[in-house]
Formats: C-alpha cells, sequence, structure tokens
C-alpha cells in the first residue's frame, strides 16, 4: 500500500478563534497515554463553557527508542535503564506511582509482564489511521491494548486486529504495518520535533506557539487552552476564574 502524506508540521488556528493542539507521541510512553485522558477532560470542559470555540487534536509520531529490538528481552526497569539511564531503584518507586497515576485517569495500566517492542509498525499503522481520519481512535486502541492487555505490537496481526475494532481495515492495517513507505510520514514527524527541540514524550504544542512538555494535570492543560484563547480571541471571558 502507498502512504499517502498529509501535512506533518504544526497546524496554524482557524480563520475562526480555534486551538489546535499538535501532540508528540510514542506507543510505548506511559504518560503519553495518562496525558491523553487528562487533555481529553480538559478539553471536554473547555467545550463546554466555550461550545464555539473549535479543540482540534492531531498526534505526531515520536520514537522514544528506534534502534531497540522489535522485541526486547528485558523488563520496564532494563529497558528504562539501558535506554533512558534511569537507575533501578527509581524505577521500583517510579512504576508503582505510575500504575497509580494511570488509575487515577481511568486506566488499567500494568508493567509486570509488559511485552517490550520496537513501536515503528505501530507507528506506521496509527498513521495509517490519521490518513483516513480516525488516528485519535486508533491510537486509544493501542494505548489500551498494550498497556492494559498486553498485546505484542510489534505483530501485524495483532495491529491489524487492534486497528479493525478502532474503524480500519484489518488487512490495510497489517499491510501498512510492514509497509516502509509509511516511514516517510513517520520520520518527517520526528524530525519536525527535532527542529523544535523536543526530546521527549508527551510534548503538546498549542497553535504552533504554546508548548506544554510532559504529562501536566487537568487543570494545567485547562488552563493552557484558556491562555490561548485569550490570545487568539481576547474579548471572549476567561471560565476558569469562575471555578475557582
Amino acid at each position: 500500500m502507498t502512504a499517502s502524506q498529509p501535512d506533518s508540521g504544526p497546524r496554524s488556528a482557524a480563520a475562526a478563534p480555534g486551538i489546535t493542539a499538535d501532540v508528540w507521541f510514542d506507543t510505548r510512553c506511559p504518560w503519553c497515554f495518562i496525558g491523553k485522558r487528562r487533555f481529553e477532560r480538559a478539553v471536554a470542559g473547555f467545550r463546554a463553557d466555550h461550545p464555539d470555540v473549535p479543540v482540534a487534536v492531531r498526534h505526531r509520531s515520536f520514537e522514544l527508542a528506534p534502534g531497540i529490538a522489535d522485541r526486547y528481552s528485558g523488563t520496564e526497569s532494563d529497558y528504562l535503564r539501558q535506554y533512558e539511564g534511569v537507575p533501578d531503584h527509581h524505577s521500583a518507586r517510579m512504576l508503582p506511582e505510575l500504575e497509580r497515576f494511570a488509575a487515577d485517569a481511568g486506566i488499567e495500566m500494568r508493567f509486570d509482564g509488559l511485552p517490550l517492542v520496537n513501536t515503528r509498525r505501530a507507528h506506521r499503522v496509527f498513521q495509517l489511521g490519521a490518513a483516513r481520519g480516525i488516528g485519535e481512535e486508533v491510537l486509544d486502541r493501542l494505548f489500551v491494548g498494550y498497556f492494559t492487555e498486553h498485546r505484542d505490537l510489534a505483530d501485524p496481526g495483532t495491529l491489524g486486529a487492534l486497528a479493525a475494532e478502532a474503524g480500519l481495515d484489518a488487512a490495510d492495517a497489517r499491510a501498512a504495518a510492514d509497509d516502509p513507505e509509511w516511514d516517510a510520514v513517520v520520520d518527517l514527524e520526528q524530525r519536525r520535533a527535532g527542529m523544535l527541540g523536543i526530546q521527549g514524550t508527551p510534548y503538546y504544542l498549542l497553535n504552533a506557539r504554546f508548548a506544554i512538555p510532559g504529562a501536566t494535570g487537568e487543570p494545567e492543560f485547562r488552563s493552557a487552552l484558556e491562555t490561548v484563547l485569550a490570545k487568539i480571541a481576547p474579548g471572549l471571558p476567561d471560565s476558569s476564574a469562575s471555578r475557582e
């Protein structure tokens, strides 16, 4: 299958007051999954207060460990030590905390027995979903499949099955998983991240100007949305004041 190449640069605000959030992610990044849920809740609250202000979210590919084997034989702690320089004693504290943060966001996340894989195939399938207008749905299914169900995201058959549940054709998704033509889109988004100085995920960029590195809390996301709105439509009231 030949990959289409949609615009992969941060999008500017629409002519009418609106907010576009570009979010760089990796499917193996737990904070990306937690941040997705927190940001969704912040956007839902923002839309309730500002129903006439459109908010568009577009995730962007970023591989945290592009050189990792298709299937990494170590544990999550081993991966963190080898690829991110995290000492074992720190990951021993951090991983249970991450599971609790995930639970607070409504996510069942389990690191014990998590299959560690190269995420390139998952990014290709996500890009297929994005090109067909359901990238967010596909990504959500991949996150749940990985962190909750411990599915093998390096397996084209598994990726096809998960993508089909999100609305893609299973055969198309399986083909995309092994189609290097999708790498052009993945690599372009990774290079764009490098040009912006992005070194990790998640990374949020609102209206191509306002950066939020990391998975901050829902109130902080909401405040950022209000700040951007004040810049693009200064006459509209900031609804955050009424919540304090």
